[in-house]
């Protein structure tokens, strides 16, 4: 990943995934439930607190000026000017949850150095030279507030700052009694534009970085040519000691024409895993989007010719192949070509459980010949049923799949050519399918559906379980 020495993606994104949850637009089920653990918030943290070092660094701080007094001897003034950060220090730092608020990010005991130039003047008395300063014991609080409309942002909602002492020296020991006239001065100066200016440099550093990062978490992902994917936040945080779930639509919806599916999300009881840094609660609802999608779209629409058998088949899609099983197929359409129309007769139906993923296929397959001119005769329409087991598994950013068919159960729907047992055909069928049909559908199923995470995220240690209606997936994060 190509990013500046800032590297807001580092500390931005555990962030963004922590304010999945933070809207309010619905109270119906989520298709996916999108959690980030402490494990994630301290990762963030560390990576917010890197960046802020940064922005604290560059800071800019303006010269001051002022008056003191000598017993005896009346006023004179004093100048401090040309003043450069030279290091900063933020050895202990915290972020936390605030229910039904966002973010808190704290550090303690952070410290600055401090280089420039003073002057000060009594008269026609003018001395100066260098100083170092050291302020100790600064303590920063900021909250993240969330909120979501029609796209999500994030503020700055608090920022406070104190500094315990201020300590100066000078490079001109024989006048170091003269700093301490107005060393009080000097540290009530200091802090308060130091604290000003921590606070700004804390909300510029979430509107300039984390908001514009902010903005990549994904709403709306089209699939392809068919299908997208709404990721639209529904419902405010759950929050706990521990962990942060965010609600999300989770729902699959045909780009050509939306319409919402007759069924609802199912609640989901998602467990306190506290391992990996984030979560993603998938349902069956999400995978059963897609599969009501696609076959409405005839997708799953698929045309089999001999072309498309292996070559190491016994059996050809000729009217010969057919009549050695079916007679008067080769009677009736001799010495001609076959093809199968196999589409889905309804949605298919995914299920989760602690067993797995199931998926349940109705399937028909339409025989025609082919005739001299082209056209195509019909011979016989079957239906197939099945169960289908499901294997799932992640790569880089999207989830994938691969099926495996059981055994077809076969029904003669309709004949054109009179009655005959589909028994006959059993063999054949269970030669195509697995063949010719099942590899088709892989290869579709292993480019994947995008997961809801914002840009320029690495998933390490993944992890799928299933549970009762949905998926549970698991991961650690990093940015590179």
């Amino acid at each position: 990943m190509a990013r500046g020495s800032d590297n807001t993606p580092s500390w931005a994104t555990l962030v963004v995934l922590a304010a999945l949850g933070t809207a309010v637009t619905a109270t119906t089920n989520p298709g996916i439930v999108a959690r980030i653990t402490q494990n994630g918030l301290d990762y963030a943290k560390e990576q917010g607190v890197a960046v802020l070092q940064k922005k604290l660094e560059k800071m800019e701080i303006p010269s001051f000026s002022g008056s003191f007094k000598i017993k005896h001897l009346g006023k004179g003034s004093y100048d401090f000017y040309s003043m450069v950060i030279c290091g900063v220090q933020l050895p202990s730092s915290q972020i936390k949850l605030l229910p039904n608020e966002g973010l808190e990010l704290s550090v303690t005991n952070a410290s600055i150095k401090i280089s420039g130039k003073w002057k000060a003047r009594k008269n026609f008395i003018k001395i100066g030279g260098n100083f170092d300063l050291k302020v100790d014991g600064i303590s920063i609080s900021a909250g993240l507030k969330m909120s979501c409309d029609r796209t999500s942002t994030v503020t700055c909602s608090s920022c406070s700052s104190h500094i315990d002492s201020v300590n100066v020296h000078i490079s001109r020991s024989s006048t170091g009694w003269l700093i301490q006239l107005f060393h009080n001065k000097i540290e009530n100066s200091l802090k308060d534009t130091m604290n000003s200016k921590i606070c700004n440099t804390v909300t510029d550093a979430v509107s300039s970085k984390l908001e514009p990062y902010f903005q990549t978490l994904p709403v709306i992902v089209k699939i392809d040519d068919v299908a997208g994917i709404d990721f639209l936040l529904l419902a405010p945080p759950t929050v706990t000691a521990e962990t942060l779930d965010g609600q999300l639509k989770g729902e699959v919806f045909s780009l050509a024409h939306r319409s919402p599916p007759p069924f609802a999300p199912p609640a989901l009881a998602i467990p306190a895993d506290h391992d990996r840094m984030v979560y993603l609660a998938i349902s069956d609802y999400f995978f059963n989007t897609a599969g009501l999608v696609y076959q409405q779209a005839g997708v799953m629409n698929l045309t089999v010719k001999d072309d498309t058998i292996p070559e190491k088949s016994k059996f050809r899609l000729t009217t010969k192949s057919f009549g050695a099983f079916i007679p008067q197929v080769a009677k009736m359409f001799p010495n001609m070509m076959t093809q199968l129309l196999v589409r889905a007769s309804s949605p298919p139906h995914v299920t989760v459980s602690p067993a797995g993923l199931a998926l349940t296929l109705a399937l028909e397959a339409q025989a025609f010949a082919v005739l001299p001119n082209s056209s195509l005769a019909p011979l016989f329409l079957l239906g197939m049923t099945t169960n289908v087991s499901v294997e799932v598994s992640v790569k880089s950013d999207r989830l994938v799949g691969e099926l495996s068919v059981d055994k077809l159960f076969l029904k003669l729907e309709h004949s054109d050519i009179g009655n005959f047992s589909v028994e006959l055909l059993q063999t054949i069928v269970n030669d195509v399918v697995p063949s010719v049909v099942l590899p088709k559908v892989n290869k579709r199923l292993q480019k994947g559906f995008p997961l809801p995470l914002p840009s320029h995220i690495q998933l390490l240690n993944p992890l799928l379980q299933p549970h009762q209606h949905f998926l549970l997936f698991g991961a650690d994060v990093h940015y590179g």
